[in-house]
């Protein structure tokens, strides 16, 4: 039964929402073909979502047949004249038309023609994801932080060039930067690399020549990710409560203590501790801190616990209970309902009204929508589990922004220092040019990741196929409609790009041969395009296989 419910849960997560994204992209790439053929007075035989036999159509009053087909892993618009879905020219036909067929066949009509219509389908992709940045910048805006740097990371890039807490980051290579997203952004595409990172200290700029070193990060999903990281971040990683009997209390861990490394491994976040923890349940770790100007280093043993992580799945996790890694109360507010209840310092809430939880920020979230409810908070204390009833009240509390702000609330935190943050609204001009530069960035990183690989910098396991798409479209939909479509737009850039690669059978070959033509004055002959078409149908598919073999590799591995 749960091998059942496990295949239901993988199709609703993953590929229903992989079928949906990439039907989307495909239906837009093909009808920028379309639109800029019917434009150009080509006659449309076939619009297909799909390939295979076809699932459902109709025929529309110009003869195009319109149809789903069989395996949604793409589309095809075909032309008049052309031999198949990858527009090779069909030579017996096309000898066989009369001439006013001739002027309405894809390779009857003239080069400029058929490049247009062949280059917009990427020019479509393109502006499918500048329209859907524009939406979500103007819907949404952009929450972000400014490049202060709160901790430098022992042995990092950062502290061997001399970058101290406090410094402000004001450009890199001379590009000014306002933002803490990039400065990541633009130092995780450069490992190896020289870099010149400007900071601003006591007034003073100041340069320093820094070399991102390659690093392994795993996001909130699991996924696994090469980068080039310098070892700074936004926040502080204090204890700021030690579980009563956990594994760090009976090693000696106290509140206050900085985080340092883990086995040797420094670390610069709370989650480059909880990341190692998690997979270690059982397993002998030492856990380096800093206390009072010194370092100590303590021993321990995570004990296992069950989480539920961002897909839904239940499993098993270390963990040593230090917060704000694992959700301990860290602060109560006098007279809240936290306190009258009997919540205590230190206690690990587990659950609420049923729910398991993995952080204190959960548990505010879910009460804040329950003014004058109580709750029902399962609580670990003293090694035994015990239900506490809760009733949130409004109070005002400061946000991100520094905002009072009234929420409901029963007055607990993880205790960490929250870092400032501001809002950046736009207008629809304002949103239009974030999603150009946004799209823009996408894909100078493409091009700056590609160069990493064929440079030796990164390795060239990122690249995924439609395994890791179908998961990382699942993924996306259990963080909302918003983050899918952020997804479907990064997609549509990639689509977008690996079709204007110069590679026959894909639009970038056949524009490729229409410059080889204009050079000319004649197009290739049949069987120089033949064995071309065989040569790229082999590079795609080698490609393909690849993707995939990283997908499988990544899943088993």
């Amino acid at each position: 039964m749960g091998s059942v419910a496990g295949i239901i849960g993988f199709l609703t997560n993953n590929v229903i929402t992989f079928v949906f994204v990439l039907s989307l992209l495909v239906f837009v790439h093909e009808m920028g073909h379309y639109l800029v053929g019917r434009w150009s007075g080509i006659r449309i035989m076939a619009f297909s979502i799909g390939f295979g036999p076809e699932v459902a159509g109709f025929t529309d009053r110009h003869g195009t047949r319109w149809k789903l087909s069989i395996i949604p892993l793409g589309g095809y618009v075909r032309f008049f004249g052309d031999e198949d879905a990858s527009s090779k020219t069909d030579v017996d036909q096309l000898s066989a038309m009369t001439e006013e067929e001739r002027a309405r066949s894809f390779a009857g009509a003239k080069l400029w023609k058929r490049a247009a219509t062949v280059a917009a389908g990427p020019i479509a992709n393109f502006i499918l994801a500048i329209a859907i940045f524009a939406v979500l910048f103007g819907v949404y805006g952009r929450t972000v932080a400014d490049p202060v740097v709160a901790v430098v990371m022992r042995g990092g890039a950062a502290a061997e060039a001399g970058i101290e807490r406090g410094d402000r980051l004001v450009a890199i290579d001379g590009t000014k930067v306002t933002t803490f997203d990039e400065v990541q952004r633009y130092v995780g595409l450069r490992p190896g690399r020289n870099i010149v990172l400007t900071v601003e200290r006591d007034g003073q700029k100041r340069d320093f020549r820094i070399v991102p070193k390659l690093v392994e990060d795993t996001d909130q999903f699991g996924n696994k990710m090469e980068m080039g990281r310098i070892g700074i971040a936004l926040v502080d990683p204090l204890v700021t409560a030690i579980e009563p009997g956990g594994p760090a209390a009976k090693a000696g861990v106290q509140a206050g203590d900085r985080l340092i490394a883990v086995d040797g491994n420094n670390v610069a976040t709370y989650y480059d501790i909880a990341r190692y923890v998690t997979d270690r349940a059982g397993k002998n770790l030492v856990l380096t801190v800093e206390r009072n100007g010194q370092t100590r280093d303590f021993p321990m043993v995570p004990e296992t616990l069950t989480a539920t992580d961002a897909s839904g799945k239940k499993k098993d996790v270390g963990s040593i209970g230090i917060s704000p890694i694992d959700p301990l109360v860290a602060s109560i507010a006098p007279d809240s309902p936290a306190q009258e209840a009997g919540i205590a310092l230190g206690d690990r809430i587990l659950s609420v009204d049923g729910r398991v939880i993995d952080s204190i920020g959960e548990v505010q979230r879910y009460v804040a929508s329950r003014q004058d409810k109580p709750v029902t908070l399962s609580v670990k204390r003293s090694g035994g589990t015990l239900d506490v009833q809760v009733t949130p009240k409004k109070t005002e509390e400061p946000d991100a922004f520094g905002n009072e702000m009234e929420i409901n609330s029963i007055g607990i935190t993880d205790g960490q220092k929250p870092f400032k943050l501001r809002y950046e609204a736009y207008g629809p001009f304002q949103a239009l040019g974030e999603g150009v530069r946004q799209t823009g960035s996408i894909v100078s990183g493409t091009f700056e990741y590609l160069g990493n690989v064929i440079g030796g910098y990164m390795k060239a396991d990122q690249l995924g196929g439609p395994i890791r798409v179908a998961q990382l479209s699942g993924q996306m939909a259990t963080l909302g409609f918003s983050a899918v479509l952020q997804f479907a737009a990064i997609l549509s850039v990639s689509i977008g790009l690996l079709n204007l690669m110069p590679v026959p059978v894909l639009d970038g070959g056949h524009l490729m041969f229409y410059a080889i033509e204009a050079v000319r004055g004649k197009p290739l002959g049949a069987r120089a395009q033949d064995i071309a078409f065989r040569i790229g149908f082999a590079m795609v598919l080698s490609l393909m296989v690849f993707a995939t073999w990283n997908d499988i590799s990544s899943r088993i591995g």
